[in-house]
């Protein structure tokens, strides 16, 4: 699948058919390939964990035809606004995620975005740099000393686990 279809099938997958923010729909995205979506699609790691462009370019493209809803919605009382992705209509996914896949994606759902960062970076190192689960912790902490909190690494560390991308269930 492309880029496109691969934001579609994961939008289908999450409850509520909606992501609020593009880093979350970044993460959700790459744990979805990384779950074995087979998609045409390259992540890289970036200032938030593996960042894709294909991703980035195809939420603008869907946005635009009107396949997802774009939303700035403004968090609490604060001058700070995020975006909220909606698909619009779900008999219009052409391609859906595999069902492990899928029961991933909604078991990720529960974890909030910066666990979902920290997962995702921690996972990036022991995939792509072939770390043990230890040395890639170390890894994060390291490249995000700020966010990687022992509470926030530890929940990462759980997603990793439910969804089977803990060092025991790593994909190569």
């Amino acid at each position: 699948m492309d880029a496109e279809t691969l934001i579609l099938a994961v939008l289908d997958a999450v409850p509520g058919k909606k992501i609020q923010g593009r880093k979350r729909l970044q993460k959700m995205s790459y744990f979805a390939l990384q779950k074995g979506a087979d998609a045409n699609v390259r992540f890289f790691l970036h200032d938030f964990g593996p960042f894709s462009a294909d991703i980035a370019s195809a939420t603008d493209l869907l946005a635009f035809l009107g396949d997802i809803e774009e939303e700035e919605i403004q968090l609490g009382r604060s001058r700070i606004y995020s975006k909220l992705y909606r698909l619009n209509d779900p008999s219009n996914v052409p391609e859906h995620l595999p069902s492990e896949v899928a029961s991933a994606i909604k078991l990720l759902d529960e974890f909030t975005t910066i666990e979902l960062e920290i997962a995702s970076t921690i996972f990036y190192f022991m995939s792509a740099e072939s770390l043990d689960s230890a040395r890639a912790i170390e890894a994060t902490k390291k490249l995000k000393p700020s966010k990687a909190q022992p509470g926030i690494v530890k929940r990462a560390q759980d997603a990793l686990s439910k969804v089977g991308l803990d060092e025991g269930g790593r994909a190569n």
